[in-house]
């Protein structure tokens, strides 16, 4: 619309110039007296509105390449004179809820984002979030804005959110943000309706254009250095610790084929000699990756990334495992601090599940198996301390297995085979006792029903609540 308008303008101004000319050369040959009309004052062309730009970024993942970028593109929005700044906001909060974080953070952190009575987002103002964390995105602005744009809620909030999210799916975060920012200045920019092509679809199809070739340029870029520093010091890490674990490797799995307890069960058995063989295969990837040096190229180290990821992943794995093999060890060689301090990882969990359920029996169990834990603790040096943990661990699981059928039975049970399991042996929350038996430990179900009820949300509908009651500020966030 304004590039039209503005060849217009062009158009007209030419005509009026020859008009001018012609009556000039003309002038001599007019009657005395007669005065040749003064040509209309050419309009003057429209000053587009001085908007604010800020972009914070406490996740850290905004280039100043895609801060330069977010602040010249978004000078060439059109918005109404009623936006006069525009924060953009990265997270890495991991909020299931994206308007708390928001709100919290600009209450805390930077007040001039809300208004004077705190209770709504200042005047003028659009906010563009996302966390990268909790996978969300969303869009927020003072009422004056909220009402110029059509973004309180429904189908333009809605599409303007939509446009974010292919983005932000491919880490083009800076892309991501300045697409919400877009949309929501262009009206026409609509969630579909329940049937049909998304009305959002074109603009965003043709919106890819407007951020232009250089930008996507500049983020890929960015994206592949990234890559390369990653890998670098990725393989620093496994260049020094391979070598120190390979070394060590036949004492510790002769340490951990002596452990006797019941804990020791075939499972953690099996999960040791997974770690340990996967290890041991690293023969060829550390082959493949041997001629990398510090002074190599980014181009070699990013060829190079899958191999020196996998190496990374299996190394951090195994000294995880070392640890937690040396812990079990101490406990069941009678090592008082280490018993007390797996008993309170225990305790922690068991009060976790005795306040997060609403059946009074079950949290009346939990409560009571919690005693058993801290009669045990002051009994570290009992012989038979690691049947009775065994068995408190045993009778626990039970416990949680009545809450997770009885209250969250949208959680399917544990399976190893599947990605949602106990932590193993070589995973850092790991605590002696996780999958014995097929012991999920609460907080991890709890967790798992959390993400659960997020994902249906997600996929239902914007959120445009926040759990600050008197808070009441324009518009919301949705998953991606």
């Amino acid at each position: 619309m304004t590039r039209s308008v503005s060849r217009h303008l062009r158009l007209l101004l030419v005509v009026l110039s020859g008009a001018a000319a012609l009556l000039l050369m003309l002038l001599p040959l007019a009657p005395a007296g007669a005065q040749a009309p003064a040509p209309a004052p050419a309009p003057a062309p429209a000053q587009p509105s001085v908007v604010e730009v800020g972009v914070t970024d406490p996740a850290g993942v905004l280039s100043s390449g895609d801060r330069v970028l977010l602040r010249v593109e978004t000078e060439r929005i059109a918005f109404p004179p009623q936006v006069q700044r525009v924060e953009y906001l990265v997270f890495d909060d991991g909020n299931e809820n994206l308007n708390d974080t928001t709100e919290r953070f600009a209450q805390a952190a930077r007040p001039d984002l809300v208004s004077e009575d705190r209770e709504k987002w200042a005047p003028g103002t659009l906010i563009v979030a996302n966390d990268t964390e909790s996978r969300r995105v969303g869009i927020y602005c003072g009422d004056d804005v909220c009402a110029a744009l059509d973004i309180f809620e429904g189908r333009h909030l809605d599409g303007s959110m939509e446009a974010m999210k292919d983005p932000m799916r491919r880490e083009n975060h800076a892309v991501g943000l300045l697409a919400g920012a877009q949309a929501a200045a262009d009206p026409t920019v609509l969630a579909p309706e329940s049937e049909g092509m998304p009305s959002w679809l074109p603009w965003a199809l043709g919106g890819a254009g407007a951020v232009g070739a250089g930008a996507i340029g500049a983020g890929v870029a960015a994206s592949r250095k990234k890559k390369a520093a990653t890998a670098r010091e990725r393989y620093d890490r496994v260049s020094r610790e391979y070598g120190r674990v390979a070394g060590e490797l036949t004492g510790l799995d002769i340490r951990a084929n002596s452990l006797t307890s019941p804990l020791a069960d075939d499972e953690l058995r099996s999960q040791w000699a997974d770690v340990r063989d996967r290890f041991l295969s690293l023969d060829t990837v550390m082959g493949r990756i041997g001629d990398l040096r510090p002074e190599s190229t980014d181009a070699e180290f990013r060829e190079k990334a899958d191999d020196i990821e996998t190496a990374h992943t299996t190394v951090d794995q195994m000294e995880t495992a070392e640890k937690n093999i040396d812990q079990l060890f101490r406990m069941e060689q009678g090592d008082a601090d280490v018993r007390r301090r797996q008993l309170g990882e225990l305790h922690e969990d068991m009060l976790a599940a005795a306040l997060g359920t609403e059946d009074e029996r079950l949290a009346a169990e939990a409560r009571a198996l919690d005693a058993r834990a801290d009669e045990l603790s002051r009994d570290t040096q009992a012989a038979d301390f690691m049947d009775r943990y065994a068995r408190l661990v045993v009778d626990y699981r039970l416990v949680v297995e009545a809450i997770r059928a009885r209250e969250m039975a949208d959680v399917e049970a544990a399976d190893d085979a599947g990605d949602r399991h106990a932590p193993r042996l070589y995973d850092r929350d790991w605590r002696a006792g996780y999958g014995y038996n097929g012991f999920v430990p609460f907080y991890v179900v709890s967790s798992w029903h959390a993400h659960d009820v997020q994902a249906a949300q997600a996929a239902s509908s914007t959120n445009t609540s926040y759990s600050n009651a008197s808070f009441s500020g324009g518009g919301g966030s949705s998953g991606y």
